[in-house]
């Protein structure tokens, strides 16, 4: 009988749990909870980097739980601001398009605008407003750091702590380039009806790949020496959690895989042996030599997914307890070679159908915990970052009690 495959297990895993009691976290008066205490308080994944590339570039990112419209901006100065996204004259909706390049912002309501750094620039028919001093009426901002590639955004009028305090060393400090020269060449939103939790637990996992993704991907992962496709390395942090596949090298192309990628880089869902020399620590850990992708939970609502030649950001935005808005951002190397396009659009094509599987299971599960008929879910070692998860849920939970 051939030896189980191990997985190397890193972290503090002593207040996580192995039952976790679902039904009364997905209640309106627990998303209350969720929103002010995790929500208004946690660094939030926003924007991306590529879409803020020259002076002048905006993205606009709604947060749902909170219901707020954010105004992400580099300025002319190149720094990198986030704002409400409203109108100081009347409470209007200052930029209605998702993104672009301007020079300034003008409210389409009664023209009041705004430089790229928030300063009020002018007031329609000024004379006619008493004692309005133009210095007070920028735009409102909003605490935000970048990462990487990613900008994060903390709507709490004092953050508790920095965006490097609340990731930890090991995320901050071990991505460094990882995203250099690369562009986005997907962006998918979605709105499912079920909890944000269980969006994001879906993504924390792959036990289930073996089954659910039978049908797309039936041999991505693992391989005759590791076939229940343990994990290699999983490690659990305060605001993070993290694991390495274990890239199937024996995984058959089908034959439309082999043409497309015969002459680009290697791309999903093919991981053939890499040189990791060169990879930042945090890209596979433990440099594990048959590696496929990591997976990293970055708490509370992020999925980041690195591999070798592209990179995933997963959210889950809460709309109300019961309903999730999904996006999903893939980013792949910059190339003027045709091959490379066609490569690139095709991974994205197969990972599309591979989330669509996933999506699946959402809505039922929330019906299943809905219905009261277990009295909670059982986890395995494999699903230790969902254990985290509902570890860091409760601890920030308790942690910012009025």
């Amino acid at each position: 009988m051939s030896k189980e495959f191990q997985t190397v297990f890193v972290g503090d895993f002593s207040q996580c749990k192995n039952t976790v009691a679902l039904k009364e976290r997905f209640t309106p008066e627990f998303y209350k909870l969720e929103k002010e205490r995790i929500f208004r308080k946690a660094w939030l994944v926003a924007a991306s980097m590529t879409d803020l590339s020259q002076k002048g570039s905006f993205y606009i990112s709604d947060i749902p739980p909170l219901k707020v419209s954010l105004l992400i901006v580099r300025g002319e100065d190149d720094q990198i601001r986030a704002f409400h996204n409203v109108c100081r004259h009347r409470g209007d909706k200052l930029v209605q398009t998702q993104s672009g390049t301007t020079r300034s912002f003008t409210c389409a309501f009664h023209a009041w605008s705004y430089s790229t750094s928030g300063k009020l620039l002018n007031i329609t028919d000024a004379t006619q407003f008493n004692g309005i001093n133009k210095e007070e009426y920028g735009l409102v901002p909003v605490h935000c750091q970048v990462w990487e590639d990613a900008v994060f955004v903390c709507l709490d009028d004092t953050p508790q702590e920095t965006l490097e305090q609340f990731l930890g060393p090991e995320i901050y400090h071990g991505y460094q380039g990882f995203s250099k020269d690369r562009v986005k060449i997907a962006d998918h939103k979605l709105v499912l009806k079920t909890n944000w939790n269980l969006a994001t637990n879906a993504f924390s996992e792959g036990y289930h790949n073996l089954y659910i993704h039978k049908n797309t991907v039936p041999d991505y992962q693992g391989g005759a020496g590791n076939p229940d496709r343990h994990r290699p390395y999983l490690e659990v942090g305060r605001h993070f959690g993290r694991y390495s596949t274990h890239g199937n090298q024996n995984h058959k192309k089908t034959p439309t895989e082999a043409a497309v990628y015969a002459h680009s880089k290697p791309l999903f869902p093919w991981f053939p042996a890499l040189d990791m020399t060169n990879y930042p620590p945090g890209i596979n850990p433990s440099r594990f030599s048959q590696w496929g992708f990591d997976i990293v939970h970055i708490f509370p609502n992020c999925i980041f997914g690195p591999q070798a030649n592209s990179h995933t950001f997963m959210t889950f935005w809460p709309i109300d307890h019961e309903t999730t808005e999904i996006r999903n951002w893939r980013f792949a190397y910059g190339t003027d070679n045709p091959a490379d396009a066609i490569a690139q659009a095709y991974s994205v094509t197969r990972a599309r159908e591979v989330i669509r599987e996933d999506m699946n299971t959402m809505e039922t599960t929330l019906k299943g915990i809905n219905s009261g008929a277990i009295p909670h879910i059982v986890l395995s070692q494999q699903e230790m970052l969902i254990q985290n998860h509902y570890r860091a849920v409760d601890a920030m939970i308790e942690r910012n009690k009025p």
